[in-house]
């Protein structure tokens, strides 16, 4: 087992000794935590570290990492650009009631389409 202290200087981003608690949570398997971890590598520009843990995350399905996944898919973030993926990832965090991610599927559906929850799946 490696200390803080060890592992801290190797790290890609600035991290305060507060996001120690998120890192440990995140690597015991906390959705959350994963997911809180995911987003700080993405909005730091390192995506190979934000796509594991949001993957981790997903996997659990946790809906924000759910819906960050296909945010990343669908703007190439981090991934090749894939409509597609990032279609699946937002719609499989809308069916789990994330908020943001019903918007942006509502959105995506041609005006005048009558959305049912059994047509679109939540």
């Amino acid at each position: 087992m490696l200390s803080w202290d060890d592992v801290s200087s190797h790290i890609c981003i600035p991290m305060t000794p507060e996001d120690l608690a998120f890192v440990l949570r995140a690597d015991e398997g906390d959705a959350e935590a994963q997911t809180d971890i995911g987003q700080l590598f993405s909005i730091a520009g390192k995506y190979e570290a934000a796509l594991y843990w949001l993957q981790q995350a997903a996997q659990q399905e946790h809906p924000d990492a759910m819906q960050w996944l296909g945010r990343c898919y669908l703007s190439g973030e981090g991934v090749p650009k894939d409509d597609n993926l990032g279609i699946m990832w937002i719609a499989k965090a809308a069916s789990h009631g994330h908020v943001i991610a019903k918007f942006q599927m509502n959105s995506m559906l041609p005006q005048g389409v009558v959305h049912s929850k059994s047509a679109i799946g939540y």
